[in-house]
């Protein structure tokens, strides 16, 4: 295919956060069709932004919040603009620019596609004409999941126009350490090493430490399957504004919990997560599910499936994972002892939890699929 031939595409997000890095690259190389990536290049919510570098075409877009509203003037201008054959924008209903930004480039003969979580749970019905007035700007809404997707359906969105393009993290990083953890050749320090008692079941947590995951349910549970004669070690990989509170409550409890902090470097969350008997996340899960499972290890996460993110999707109940009753720490403390217990071996869990993310929560995947969408949008010629 021909340089001339390629469609121009601009993808508007208002930051594009660091994890973003590889679909992004991945978009990169498609044969059918150039992009130009819009975004803010700064930190944002503690988390730190994608280097503009690793793409051809990154243009700076600042943006404004107002509450939980945000204006970004990029949004308006790509609408404008007569390089694009196509928009994509990430679709949050609060991005005022992305509700302009829409209309106009539908006026303006462009074709209009949102990447978005879509659909999380049911609705009440004056939210769900909001969502669907908001989504049928878009010719095309990718979503993350299948069951992003139904409750959209469900909801009375047109099934034509909404697409699973699921989510991804680094599978090609994540495959380089894992290969150099078992061939030897990566120092990949375990954190049971840093515990008194290393033998002790390892339970890890990766992310920003926030009320809204609900560490302290992970605490309480350890606490109680302390109380029934079977300890456990957890290691805390990210910081954030709960830390100091749940360094207090780990203390007073007298848990043995190690704080890592913040930190972005692969080659040591990739062992800390391969070493780890569970990554348990007690509040919602989203990409820290696919994490967990690049490194082939299993998931404990809550079973309230309206609380939860797309990712949610991956995990496999009794085959790369577990849930537990939402907000109920017993349960989980349940949930953990019945996996040390009854768990399948560990070869055949991280052979299914890394096949599952080759099969479709990768990049490659992703970004094929966003082409696709693109294409058959913009009338299946590129």
């Amino acid at each position: 295919m021909t340089e001339s031939r390629r469609l121009r595409v601009a993808v508007v997000y208002h930051v594009w956060p660091h994890y973003r890095r590889a679909v992004m690259q991945a978009m990169d190389r498609c044969a059918g069709i150039e992009y130009d990536f819009y975004g803010r290049n700064a930190p944002y919510q503690g988390i730190e932004p994608v280097d503009p570098a690793s793409v051809h075409r990154f243009v700076d877009a600042p943006f404004w919040m107002f509450g939980p509203f945000m204006w970004q003037f990029a949004a308006f201008r790509v609408a404008l603009s007569r390089r694009y054959a196509a928009i994509i924008y990430l679709a949050d209903q609060h991005f005022i620019a992305t509700w302009l930004g829409a209309a106009l480039a539908r006026l303006t003969g462009k074709r209009v596609l949102f990447w978005s979580h879509g659909w999380l749970r049911c609705e009440s019905a004056i939210r769900r004409r909001v969502r669907n007035a908001f989504h049928a700007l878009a010719h095309c809404v990718m979503v993350y999941s299948r069951r992003s997707r139904n409750l959209g359906i469900k909801g009375g969105f047109d099934p034509s126009r909404v697409r699973a393009i699921y989510n991804s993290l680094d599978l090609t990083e994540a495959d380089r350490v894992v290969s150099g953890i078992e061939a030897g050749t990566l120092p990949s320090a375990s954190p049971r090493a840093s515990f008194d008692e290393p033998k002790r079941p390892l339970l890890v947590y990766t992310g920003r430490l926030t009320r809204q995951v609900r560490l302290d349910l992970l605490l309480d549970a350890a606490d109680r399957l302390g109380r029934q004669g079977r300890p456990v070690n957890i290691a805390l990989l990210g910081d954030g504004p709960e830390r100091a509170v749940l360094e207090a409550d780990a203390a007073r409890r007298n848990l043995a919990v190690r704080f890592y902090g913040a930190c972005y470097d692969e080659e040591i969350i990739g062992p800390a997560i391969y070493h780890a008997d569970i990554v348990v996340a007690p509040g919602k899960i989203g990409l820290s599910a696919i994490h967990a499972l690049m490194y082939g290890t299993p998931v404990i996460t809550h079973d309230d499936f309206d609380r939860q993110m797309p990712e949610v999707e991956a995990i496999e109940p009794g085959r790369t994972g577990a849930f537990f009753h939402y907000g109920a720490a017993h349960d989980l403390a349940r949930a953990i002892a019945d996996w040390l217990d009854n768990a399948p071996a560990r070869a055949a869990v991280r052979v299914a939890a890394r096949q599952s993310v080759h099969e479709r929560w990768n990049p490659e995947t992703q970004a094929a699929a966003i082409e696709r969408c693109v294409i058959e949008t913009c009338g299946g010629s590129a």
